[in-house]
């Protein structure tokens, strides 16, 4: 087993953070762009399903990306196969100056390709540097916050700088998707290849897509999170515009609130996931407070929106102090390797977007043809789907967390 260099991992781990910051970036200022990019491309308003066809291109794209991302990391290597998805990365920059939308939309999906490799990487490149089982939950919980800094910052822009972002969208999106240039040139200089099937004990491990499918864990993992992941963008991504267009209520704020509790949730998560807790409990309480909170943010919409920003606040809080908790169940599953976690997580992820594509899909068809309230009631349901999974997980609390944990503080 070749020695393994922890300050060189620390910094591919950042580098591959802030890459996924900017992807975020990226994704969420087009989506709060979109009524001025459909009337470029169109030169009036549209139906629901075509203004939503990027995001659905982009989660589409990053369930291909996720299938295909452990073979990639085998057949290239670590250093290439990253430099590869943050290449992807950079067609958010190409995507501007294209001639259509639907020219825009393809290099949109190369870029959600590219998204979705990079969080894919992240955690054979945690597993490869990091043992100590708390340290690794911390990274682990940094890198789940990484896609709400990227919108939090959006937000945060379009919040109080709204008239001027959106005056000229190509030059907006231009200057977020400029960004990537210094994540690929840094990958290129710090990133380095590793052996994907030793695990940090020297155990070599086989682990292929044949045995992840059989694995019911996977499964219950994936599904799960379809539901997480439905109410996640939808109140990131896709809700700002609907909001805006059927409450009082601003979708810019109520993305800046949900973003920036979830921030500060993330390291109540942390703090709470290092201390040896139980994780079921945290994932079923948590991720009840997060759906019912959301819902009242809906029904409150044009009856009391300030009442309405405190409830998202609440969901977005309650979102992530179990988002790092949920991510880290399979690195504290025994027998974990890089490729292994590649594996699971490649299809991990593209489960869970393709059944929340479909979601998506049927809530915006939903929207067009039925309204406001039944795709919301829709929406709700659908977010259910992440309890209902959780409850049936195994419960994956490693023995020796607390003890580490007092050891590193």
């Amino acid at each position: 087993m070749n020695q393994v260099n922890k300050r060189k991992g620390y910094f591919m781990i950042a580098i591959l953070w802030f890459a996924y910051v900017t992807f975020a970036m990226n994704w969420v200022a087009g989506s709060s762009l979109t009524p001025q990019i459909t009337m470029t491309f169109f030169r009036g308003p549209v139906d629901p399903v075509i203004s939503q066809v990027v995001n659905y291109s982009i989660t589409t794209a990053r369930v291909f990306a996720n299938i295909l991302a452990a073979m990639i990391l085998m057949k290239l290597g670590p250093k290439k196969a990253a430099s590869l998805a943050i290449g992807f990365l950079m067609m958010a920059l190409v995507a501007i100056y294209l001639p259509n939308y639907w020219a825009y939309t393809g290099a949109r999906m190369v870029m959600g390709l590219g998204g979705s490799m990079v969080i894919v990487y992240m955690n054979p490149v945690v597993s490869r540097y990091i043992t100590n089982s708390t340290q690794k939950l911390r990274i682990n919980a940094l890198n789940t916050v990484s896609y709400n800094v990227g919108a939090f910052i959006v937000s945060l822009l379009f919040t109080f700088l709204a008239n001027q972002l959106t005056h000229d969208w190509k030059l907006t999106l231009s200057i977020f998707a400029s960004l990537t240039l210094i994540t690929f040139v840094a990958w290129l200089l710090m990133g380095e290849n590793f052996d994907t099937k030793s695990s940090n004990t020297g155990q070599v491990i086989e682990y292929g897509y044949k045995d992840a499918i059989k694995d019911p864990f996977l499964w219950k993992y994936a599904l799960g999170f379809s539901g997480f992941l439905t109410l996640y963008i939808l109140s990131l991504v896709s809700l700002k515009p609907v909001f805006e267009q059927y409450t009082e209520l601003s979708g810019s704020i109520i993305n800046l609130l949900v973003s920036g509790a979830g921030i500060i949730g993330t390291f109540v998560g942390m703090k709470i996931g290092t201390k040896g807790t139980p994780r079921k409990p945290i994932l079923l309480t948590s991720g009840t407070v997060m759906i019912l909170s959301f819902t009242m943010t809906i029904v409150l919409g044009n009856l009391s929106p300030m009442s309405s920003y405190a409830f998202a606040f609440i969901s977005g809080f309650a979102m992530f102090i179990q988002y790092p908790i949920y991510m880290n169940l399979a690195h504290e599953l025994d027998g974990m390797s890089p490729q292994k976690l590649t594996v699971i997580f490649g299809l991990f992820w593209a489960i869970a977007y393709a059944a929340q594509t479909i979601i998506t899909i049927t809530w915006s068809t939903i929207l067009g043809s039925a309204g406001y309230v039944p795709s919301m009631i829709f929406f709700v349901a659908a977010s259910s789907l992440y309890l209902v999974f959780a409850l049936v997980l195994p419960e994956t609390k490693p023995k020796n967390l607390s003890v580490q944990s007092k050891k590193s503080a």
